[in-house]
């Protein structure tokens, strides 16, 4: 991709620049106000590198000897995935992925959107247990039951101190009472599912394409800690959403891209990233959504793209209406699988943490990333629906290898050859069980994408 170049300014045109940023809301979203303190100013000026022959071969597996070690930690930061999955250049270079867009929404837990998804299209995934309850603040046992609405009005609580209150210790049964004390409800309404009949596009992707039910938040938190362990392969000294950001001298995976020459772009019509870094329109690197869609028809994405939807409109955060979210990923879906790089082309589709509704799975443990003044519990947070979308990805199939935000870091470190950044995303799954790589696949998309819902709000 080939972004505007930007010129070395004299002193009178920078003072200009900055005079024309401070009067007009809009400015281009090409173009930087003053140099960014993050050091990206050159992203736009780079173009990305020839996709070169396309190849595939077999899906790459990773050793059991390895898969041990990971799990027990034994990897640091600056391990390729040579090192940490078995996956050897020649493998990695028969990889056909030369394009990775990451779709992260905004605050659903698994059970929340797919809890009847096994009943529903794929019985392969594991359905909220008949059994599954949370005790309310009178001690009421209340069952997940069918939302009214695709338009929750409540935005439950879902910091540190609530996330883990919901979890409580893996019994998983807190999320009702931690709602109730942070919103003055009752709480019950975090217990609340959607049916294919609500979601149809988002239950069509999931059972259509490559489904994670086991791939959870990176740690107990909001959005700000969460997002940090996918961009820097750990929370970045945030544990709270709006309380600090990420010093910007932190290494990143936008970095580690820059320093092997791909590209990447981050694209929002919002706040990049969910306020995450305190980016503006105006970042190095940063372009709107339809910017996005234009590339996908020309065929100049950058390596990887970062996507965000509009802040409680399209995005899922409550109070966002569901079905306009559908609208928002069903376009971005029409473009992917007409653009001429399809092929190339590999979507992964997330929500960044479970926003205080419920869930049954009991969080595995992570690897704390060490030196560093972090998030001082190894637990992820609670499940949060993954699709893999793409033509590479094993249509119709469901993982359940346990991942976090960090698997989504290690599959592009391994896409593009990169080091680890932390003990987290070196010891990390690089989601290689969601895709099959085997030569003589047929690329084409599948037929049937459903229409997105429409009514959800007026019920």
């Amino acid at each position: 991709m080939k972004h505007h170049t930007k010129k070395k300014m004299n002193r009178l045109e920078l003072l200009t620049l900055l005079a024309v940023c401070l009067v007009t809301a809009a400015a281009s979203a090409a173009m930087s106000c003053g140099p960014s303190k993050w050091g990206f100013d050159s992203i736009d000026a780079m173009t990305t590198p020839a996709d070169g022959p396309m190849g595939c071969g077999a899906k790459p597996t990773t050793l059991d000897s390895l898969a041990s070690a990971r799990a027990g930690c034994a990897f640091v930061a600056g391990a390729r995935a040579s090192d940490t999955l078995g996956i050897t250049p020649d493998v990695t270079r028969n990889i056909p992925i030369r394009h990775v867009i990451v779709v992260m929404k905004e605050n659903r837990s698994f059970d929340h959107l797919f809890g009847k998804l096994h009943d529903q299209g794929q019985p392969a995934t594991e359905g909220t247990p008949p059994s599954y309850v949370n005790l309310d603040a009178a001690g009421n046992a209340v069952a997940p039951f069918h939302a009214n609405t695709t338009c929750i009005q409540t935005d439950p609580t879902h910091q540190s101190t609530s996330m883990l209150e919901g979890v409580n210790g893996g019994k998983m049964d807190g999320f009702v009472k931690s709602a109730a004390a942070g919103t003055g409800t009752d709480g019950h309404f975090v217990m609340s599912q959607y049916e294919s009949s609500d979601i149809p596009l988002y239950y069509w992707l999931a059972k259509t394409y490559a489904l994670s039910d086991r791939h959870f938040a990176p740690m107990q938190s909001g959005t700000y800690g969460v997002r940090n362990f996918m961009m820097f392969g750990w929370n970045a000294g945030v544990v709270d959403t709006g309380i600090s950001y990420p010093d910007p001298d932190t290494n990143s995976i936008f970095r580690s891209l820059m320093n092997k020459g791909f590209t990447w772009g981050a694209y929002s019509d919002s706040e990049p990233f969910s306020g995450a870094l305190g980016w503006t329109n105006q970042e190095p690197g940063v372009h709107t959504y339809q910017e996005l869609l234009d590339s996908l028809d020309r065929g100049d994405l950058p390596n990887v793209a970062f996507v965000d939807a509009d802040e409680n409109v399209n995005d899922d955060h409550p109070t966002a209406d569901l079905q306009a979210g559908e609208v928002w990923l069903k376009k971005l879906y029409d473009h992917a699988v007409t653009s001429p790089q399809w092929p190339r082309l590999a979507i992964l589709w997330s929500f960044d943490e479970g926003g205080g509704f419920a869930d049954h799975v009991a969080p595995p443990k992570g690897c704390l990333p060490t030196g560093r003044k972090a998030w001082p519990y190894p637990d992820f947070g609670p499940r949060v629906p993954l699709v893999a979308i793409s033509p590479w990805a094993k249509m119709g199939s469901v993982s359940h290898v346990p991942h976090d935000h960090t698997a989504i870091t290690r599959f592009i470190e391994t896409i593009f050859d990169l080091p680890a950044l932390t003990v987290r995303d070196a010891n990390s799954d690089a989601l290689f069980d969601l895709f099959d790589f085997s030569c003589g696949r047929d690329l084409t998309p599948p037929s049937g994408a459903p229409a997105p819902g429409t009514g959800g709000c007026v019920k």
